[in-house]
C-alpha cells in the first residue's frame, strides 16, 4: 500500500489498512510512507512492515526495493507518476491506481473510477475504494482505527504538560498553523480565543519547529495575566504531538494534519473549515465522533482562488464567540464537572484525565 504524501492523507487511510488486515489475516501487508510520517504507523498492529520513502529517491530505485519483496498487489492510493512508475518497474502483477490520473490509467491494471469532487467524497472513503478493487468488502462505519502511541512517549509528554500547566482544570489545545495547506483562521482570532480560554482552563498552543516564529508572535500579544495559564510547544515530533493531543479535552484547529491526529486519538476537535469545494468537510472532516465542524460560508462574490487577505476575510466569518462557545460545549461533554460559570469563575476542579 502506498500513502507517501501528507499526514492527514495517511491518517485517513488507516481504515483501509485495517480493512485489508481483517479480510486477509494471513497476508503480509507493507506500507510505503513519507519518512517524516513513519512514527505514526511504526507500531500499527495491522502492518507487517513500514517502508520509508524520502521522496527524492528515483522511482526506479523505489521500484527495485519493491521488486525485491515480490509483492502480489500494489494499492497506490497516492496515485502520481512517481509511484505508478515504481510499481510498474517493480513488476507487481496487480496495480490498483486512480483512473483520473494519466499515470494511473497507463501504468495500473485495475482502476478506481470514483470521482472525488462531484459529489465530494471523503478521503477515507476514497482510500477504501482501492481496497474494494482487491475484492474486499469494506465500509467506513466498520472501522475506528486508533494511533498506537508508546507508553513512554505518553508519559514523557504528560510530564511536560503538567510541569508547564499543572493539572487544574480542563486542557484546551490550539494548533494555529496550517503550512498553507488549508484556508486558516486569522492569527488575531486565535490570539483572542487563547485569551478567553485561559479564563476557563489550561491552554496549550502547539506548532512545528518551522512555526515557532508564529507561536512567539502569539505569545507576545498575550497579557501577563493570561500567560500564567498558557504554554507554547514547538518542539514535538509527530508522535509526541499525537500524545499531546490525546491529553487535551478539546482541540481547535483548521483543516490540517493535527486535526486528523485528534480524530485518530479520540480527542474532540473544533474544526475550522471553509466551504470552498476543495476544502469542504464532506471531503476532509476528521474521523471519529464528538467533533464540532464550523464552516465559513462562501458568498457569491468570493473567488475560488483567493489572495491571502481575501482568505482571512473569508475565514473571519467564523467569529471568536462561535469558536469559544463550541470549545466550552465540547469541554462540558468531555469532563464530568459542574456547569461552566462565567469567565470570572473558571473551573476549580482537576481534569478527569
Amino acid at each position: 500500500m502506498i500513502r507517501n504524501d501528507r499526514v492527514g492523507d495517511l491518517l485517513l487511510t488507516l481504515p483501509a489498512i485495517e480493512a485489508v488486515r481483517r479480510a486477509l489475516p494471513q497476508a503480509r501487508i507493507s506500507l510505503l510512507v513519507n519518512a517524516r510520517n513513519v512514527p505514526l504507523v511504526r507500531d500499527n498492529p495491522h502492518l507487517d512492515e513500514v517502508l520509508e520513502d524520502h521522496l527524492q529517491e528515483h522511482p526506479r530505485s523505489v521500484g527495485a526495493r519493491l521488486r525485491s519483496r515480490r509483492f502480489d498487489a500494489a494499492v497506490v492510493v497516492n496515485t502520481n507518476t512517481r509511484n505508478c512508475l515504481a510499481t510498474w518497474w517493480a513488476r507487481i502483477p496487480r496495480r490498483i491506481c486512480w483512473a483520473y490520473k494519466p499515470a494511473g490509467l497507463l501504468l495500473g491494471n485495475r482502476w478506481v473510477t470514483l470521482h472525488r469532487s462531484r459529489p465530494p467524497v471523503h478521503e477515507a472513503e476514497f482510500a477504501l475504494e482501492f481496497v474494494r478493487r482487491l475484492g474486499i468488502r469494506a465500509d467506513l462505519c466498520d472501522h475506528a482505527p486508533r494511533l498506537a502511541i508508546p507508553l513512554s512517549i505518553e508519559s514523557l509528554v504528560s510530564r511536560r504538560i503538567e510541569q508547564r500547566l499543572g493539572t487544574e482544570g480542563p486542557l484546551f489545545g490550539i494548533n494555529p498553523g496550517s503550512k498553507a495547506s488549508a484556508y486558516n483562521w486569522p492569527l488575531e482570532s486565535y490570539v483572542r480565543l487563547v485569551t478567553w480560554l485561559s479564563k476557563y482552563g489550561r491552554v496549550m498552543v502547539t506548532g512545528s519547529p518551522e512555526e515557532a516564529p508564529l507561536l512567539r508572535f502569539m505569545e507576545q500579544r498575550l497579557g501577563a495575566e493570561s500567560r500564567r495559564r498558557i504554554a507554547f510547544f514547538d518542539d514535538f515530533d509527530l508522535i509526541e504531538l499525537a500524545a499531546a493531543i490525546s491529553r487535551q479535552d478539546v482541540l481547535t484547529v483548521s483543516n490540517t494534519g493535527p486535526m486528523h491526529l485528534a480524530g485518530a486519538v479520540g480527542t474532540p476537535a473544533v474544526a475550522l473549515f471553509s466551504a470552498h469545494p476543495a476544502q469542504a468537510p464532506q471531503k476532509w472532516s476528521p474521523l471519529g465522533r464528538g467533533h464540532c465542524i464550523l464552516v465559513a460560508p462562501m458568498l457569491p462574490s468570493d473567488k475560488l482562488h483567493m489572495a491571502e487577505n481575501e482568505i482571512e476575510r473569508h475565514m473571519s466569518r467564523l467569529t471568536v464567540e462561535q469558536v469559544l462557545s463550541a470549545n466550552l460545549r465540547l469541554a462540558r461533554e468531555r469532563i464530568v464537572a459542574p456547569p461552566l460559570q462565567t469567565a470570572d469563575s473558571p473551573w476549580s476542579r482537576s481534569s478527569s484525565r
